[in-house]
């Protein structure tokens, strides 16, 4: 037993059983960092077959398979940090049959990375108006980004309406999410926004894109307790203790938006919730494995989506499901109904109110039972005789009838506040005026899609 042992002999033994394990581990998967370009594609997918056999949902792409996927493509990425990631990875494996180095990740504004284009910048800073927009060309391929602060933005509006205006062709590919900036950094009514641009988002989408183009949606992949870096600023440093879970509510929410308008969600939160051991020490990025893994989770998605045909470096029995379920006659894809709070009645709001304003799909709310006190306080005022009516005030009545017209009778007093009348445990009215109101007990949502009512805190998700 180790109960009596010596604290440094627990702490020896701990370390010789993680040593034997990093070895074993070691000599099974090999050193990333040793892959060249002249490495054969079975080196490369070794390495990447401990995180594939977790979650075998995508294939393994190499350059020939990614350049052959997205020739005399166009492809344009829009998202936060996480999606420069993607973006970055994509282009090594353009160029490389390699894993991407951590250095090269975590670079940003760069002039020029493997042969791209920077085409518009701003200073390095942490503020919401930060622009990067870069552009790499390789050969009849085009893989656009842009890094966003929110959903629904300038970039995204000047495109479609070019696109909608026959300025500019449509992409065939474009891949989306900002919902990290979208909840944290537009102030306390960010998650109204937000949940209000997404459905403009999609409008626009629908009104503008042809249908030979893919829209993908993908969630945002699991946050840490412990998340730091620019994006929580110190006035919203609060927001890391809750945010993984604010998180998970709004990718559900985004799941059922864009479903409802016909285009795809990638769920990378599915896919790296089994890979946190990945993440890297800012609890928000990723290493670079994991980030291949989302790279290859999205050329699996677009291969699917075109019907070509997969690498075929990985094997699973769920690959294969899939690819059984493609090879089948085509049918005719009927989307779920837009949710009851996107159904544009009749009566519209004016053109100030905003379009969306409550969740798309309300929680089912248990009935509770009411305690017997409440019962008998609610049956009180049933059971007793009508309050007295307090005396007319000479002084508050109107001059003449016509004033207020068939709504008041003749000598009914206009008192200033309107009473509020509470009974006590013994049955016994208690008569409140209007200064009193705040001791009546409100119970608010703890919620972050439920608490849009409460407008006391500053911050009041």
């Amino acid at each position: 037993m180790i109960r009596g042992i010596d604290w440094r002999r627990k702490y020896r033994m701990l370390r010789s059983l993680v040593a034997a394990i990093e070895t074993k581990f070691s000599n099974k998967i090999g050193d990333v960092r040793s892959v060249t370009q002249s490495d054969d594609i079975a080196e490369v997918a070794v390495q990447c077959s401990e995180t594939q056999q977790i979650l075998a949902m995508s294939d393994i792409f190499m350059m020939r398979d990614a350049l052959n996927l997205l020739g005399k493509k166009n492809v344009v990425i829009f998202g936060d940090s996480n999606m420069r990631s993607i973006y970055k990875d994509l282009v090594w494996l353009m160029n490389n049959n390699s894993l991407i180095s951590c250095d090269v990740l975590k670079r940003k504004l760069e002039n020029s990375f493997l042969g791209d284009t920077l085409l518009k910048c701003s200073e390095l800073h942490k503020g919401r108006d930060f622009e990067e927009v870069r552009l790499y060309e390789k050969g009849d391929s085009h893989v656009e980004f842009y890094f966003i602060t929110r959903c629904y933005n300038e970039h995204v509006q000047n495109m479609m309406s070019a696109i909608k205006e026959k300025k500019m062709a449509a992409p065939d590919v474009i891949v989306m999410n900002s919902c990290l900036w979208d909840i944290t950094r537009w102030g306390p009514n960010g998650v109204t926004a937000y949940k209000d641009n997404m459905v403009k988002l999609m409008k626009l989408f629908k009104n503008s894109l042809p249908v030979e183009t893919l829209v993908v949606w993908t969630t945002v992949p699991p946050i840490s307790t412990t998340c730091y870096g620019p994006l929580l600023v110190k006035q919203v440093e609060f927001l890391k203790h809750t945010l993984r879970f604010e998180v998970m509510e709004a990718n559900l929410f985004a799941r059922q938006i864009v479903v409802s308008y016909g285009f795809d969600v990638l769920d990378i939160h599915h896919h790296l919730r089994m890979q946190i051991h990945r993440r890297a020490a800012d609890g928000i990025h990723w290493l670079p494995m994991p980030v291949r893994h989302m790279t290859n989770l999205l050329l699996t998605h677009i291969a699917l989506s075109w019907n070509c045909p997969l690498p075929g470096n990985f094997q699973s029995k769920i690959l294969e499901s899939i690819k059984e379920h493609e090879s089948e006659e085509k049918v005719e894809i009927v989307f779920p109904t837009l949710p009851p709070a996107l159904v544009e009645s009749k009566e519209s709001a004016p053109a100030t109110a905003t379009e969306f304003t409550v969740p798309a799909a309300l929680p089912q709310k248990k009935k509770r039972k009411t305690s017997r006190a409440k019962r008998r306080k609610t049956a009180m005022p049933a059971m007793q005789s009508s309050p007295p009516k307090p005396l007319p005030n000479k002084e508050n009545l109107f001059p003449n009838k016509d004033v207020a017209g068939s709504m008041l009778d003749n000598e009914q007093p206009l008192e200033p506040w309107k009473p509020v009348i509470i009974y006590n445990i013994y049955g016994e009215p208690v008569y409140l005026k209007q200064p009193f109101y705040h001791m009546i007990p409100k119970h608010w949502r703890q919620s972050l899609f439920h608490r849009q009512g409460r407008k006391m805190a500053p911050y009041h998700f």
